[in-house]
């Protein structure tokens, strides 16, 4: 009999992942001499932002993760036969949570970098994103593009693209980083910081959503980036969950469903 060593049934998943295989196996579920894994180990685990909509955020109503990112994993899950649960992570906490093994997927507002694909592996690309301000509204001051940040205090959310862009500038009176979009917002309201640097998607969703306070979208600012991709990211060497996730992404992608949810989340030139 062809038996299936414990290391390779363990091979690619999360910390998380592995304990919930283990009690399967305890309670009868699994059965490790056979190639055959029931459901109890078809269980990703989702690491994604709390509050970065629409890119992914958690609806406190319903306690679900919700988001072009979110909804987009949900339907690979669905056509590959998976369940997925969530953990909230801040965003520039989301890849150490995956190199350590706490999640199997990144479902964010992610770019694949020469760094990070150092250090995981990137699926195809779901979508293009772009950077994008909020200034206070008595700000009249014009921002055509980032030359204007000069003199200026820019908060930008910790963990993204960004904040090397805006400190490689070197013109910026103060660069400070937040951990949520909400934060800064509410610090440059206060007049803390003078312009707010984010995914262009996020900020437009809290403005058309009117969940901004005496700051508005500069919507004739000029991106510093014009291409960015985001995609899902899993751990470095996890093949089968990646092919499983670009399968299901060109299938999406041919039948429609991700412009669909493209256009759900106010996705720029959607």
């Amino acid at each position: 009999m062809n038996r299936i060593r414990p290391s390779e049934i363990f091979k690619g998943l999360s910390k998380k992942t592995k304990a919930t295989f283990l009690s399967a196996i305890v309670l009868g579920l699994v059965s490790v001499g056979t190639p055959q894994i029931s459901c109890a180990a078809a269980v990703i685990t989702v690491g994604s932002t709390p509050s970065s909509a629409p890119t992914g955020f958690l609806d406190i109503k319903t306690g679900k993760y919700v988001g072009l990112m979110p909804d987009v994993a949900q339907e690979i899950a669905k056509r590959n036969h998976l369940t997925m649960t969530y953990q909230a992570i801040p965003n520039g906490a989301l890849t150490q949570s995956l190199i350590a093994g706490k999640i199997d997927l990144i479902a964010a507002g992610l770019s694949p970098t020469p760094d990070r694909e150092k250090v995981m592996d990137f699926s195809q690309p779901v979508t293009t994103i772009t950077d994008g301000i909020i200034v206070r509204d008595s700000n009249k001051r014009p921002y055509r593009n980032s030359s204007d940040f000069a003199n200026q205090k820019i908060g930008i959310l910790s963990g993204t693209d960004y904040v090397d862009m805006v400190k490689k500038l070197n013109i910026a009176k103060e660069v400070k980083l937040y951990d949520t979009t909400t934060d800064m917002a509410r610090d440059l309201e206060l007049g803390r910081i003078d312009v707010a640097v984010d995914d262009y998607p996020k900020l437009k969703y809290q403005e058309v959503t009117g969940n901004f306070k005496g700051v508005h979208v500069v919507d004739s600012y000029s991106p510093m980036a014009k291409d960015d991709v985001i995609a899902f990211a899993v751990q470095k060497g996890n093949s089968a969950l990646l092919s499983q996730v670009d399968t299901a992404l060109n299938s999406m992608k041919a039948d429609g469903t991700l412009d669909a949810l493209l256009k759900k989340w106010h996705w720029r030139g959607n």
